[in-house]
């Protein structure tokens, strides 16, 4: 009899530990979009949480850690090119702390997700505290653009940021505008807050982020609609009308028209950078100088004499940023989960239309393409809510797996 109490004793214990590591998470997530401190703080409390559960409670963590092999080792592969080219770093010491800031702590929220949140009305009281914290920046941005009569606005968190934010976000509301099963007031919320970001979109001028909605929002369309003809249709609306607010504001105009401007000072200046990621991609050709090393190398020995913004630290790339850190080994392992990841993606969602596979989608390549001219990998802030997000869209997943066995 006491033996059973005790076990009792453990299983309430290990509930009432993970309901704070929820609440702590939706701390986390009020604040994802507003302030990084703030943000910080609540997960490194659903972290303390985390450990003390396990510390109460670990004799099942088989059943915790289980994962689709399918999506974690393309992404294991990646790390372990980047953890092996560091090894040969030239700051070692720096590299692995780096590595670890990045794939242990900023992915926190994923890990403290897909561990110990099973429930999906949980699941949803995250997303719409992280869906208001993103709200409340973009409604910031329309002030400032609007009121202040500002351009390029950045909201609480600064336009790279903001930008950073967006680029996942509006893939997140088309889908979720497209979503059958979302109707009624929920559906017409979605509506507005789509408005509202695609109005802070613009605003906050990032052509990276342009270019990469325009992209990867066209992809996600054709997916979701059965009717390929349909959706090249309400494509071809879209378009037209975005084409339509572009035609009537200049300023957006000149904005677009800078894109392929290489005498640009931007544009410039990240040509040159990626021309010094080559310089040290062909003097470290297999493993490049080591992860989170690109800044000393680029400041010490391999800035360009041409380069006039010279105390960038990054390469405004995160392929030209691997490749420089991780040579061979890393773009092998960065094209590796890139790839691994989209067939994840696409098979899923072809096999069991569940919108966790699309949304998945739409955040992973929605930062991955804005990174083709941005190190969005590097941005604190931004790569924490990506890992948040791709958390609560997997989790989505699992759950959904979940309800569907126990049906059957």
């Amino acid at each position: 009899m006491e033996e059973c109490m005790g076990d009792l004793s453990i299983v309430g214990s290990e509930k009432k530990v993970e309901r704070w590591i929820f609440y702590f998470l939706c701390g986390y997530a009020l604040f994802s979009s507003t302030s990084i401190a703030v943000g910080n703080v609540f997960l490194s409390l659903s972290i303390v949480a985390a450990l003390f559960r396990v510390y109460k409670k670990h004799d099942d963590w088989r059943e915790l850690l289980q994962i689709d092999k399918k999506l974690a080792v393309p992404f294991l592969w990646f790390v372990g090119m980047m953890l092996v080219s560091s090894l040969f770093s030239t700051d070692l010491v720096w590299s692995l702390r780096v590595l670890g800031d990045h794939y242990l702590y900023r992915m926190a929220g994923f890990y403290l997700l897909w561990l110990f949140i099973r429930d999906r009305k949980q699941l949803i009281v995250l997303f719409c505290m992280a869906l208001l914290s993103h709200f409340v920046n973009d409604a910031v941005c329309i002030y400032q653009g609007v009121v202040e009569g500002k351009f390029r606005v950045g909201g609480i968190i600064g336009y790279m940021m903001t930008g950073g934010n967006l680029v996942m976000w509006m893939p997140v509301l088309i889908v979720l505008t497209m979503e059958n099963k979302i109707s009624g007031l929920k559906k017409y919320v979605f509506y507005g807050v789509l408005v509202v970001a695609l109005m802070a979109t613009l605003l906050n001028a990032t052509r990276g982020v342009w270019l990469a909605i325009g992209i990867i929002a066209p992809v996600l369309i054709l997916f979701f609609m059965k009717s390929k003809l349909k959706g090249i249709a309400v494509i071809a609306l879209l378009a037209i009308f975005i084409a339509g607010i572009f035609y009537s504001v200049p300023i957006l105009q000149n904005r677009l028209v800078t894109i392929t401007d290489t005498k640009m000072q931007s544009n410039n200046e990240r040509l040159l950078l990626w021309q010094s990621a080559r310089n040290m991609f062909a003097d470290y050709p297999i493993t490049g100088v080591g992860y989170g090393e690109f800044h000393d190398n680029y400041q010490e020995k391999y800035i360009l004499p041409e380069a006039k913004e010279r105390y960038l630290g990054h390469a405004h790339s995160n392929f030209f940023q691997v490749m420089a850190e991780g040579g061979i080994l890393g773009v092998t392992g960065l094209l590796a989960w890139w790839l691994g990841t989209a067939i994840y993606c696409i098979r899923g969602w072809l096999g069991s239309r569940n919108i966790g596979y699309l949304t998945f989608l739409g955040i992973f390549a929605g930062i991955m393409l804005q990174g083709m001219t941005e190190y969005t990998m590097g941005d604190s802030i931004v790569m924490k809510l990506f890992w948040f997000g791709l958390g609560m869209s997997y989790q989505w997943i699992a759950t959904g797996m979940a309800e569907d066995s126990n049906a059957t």
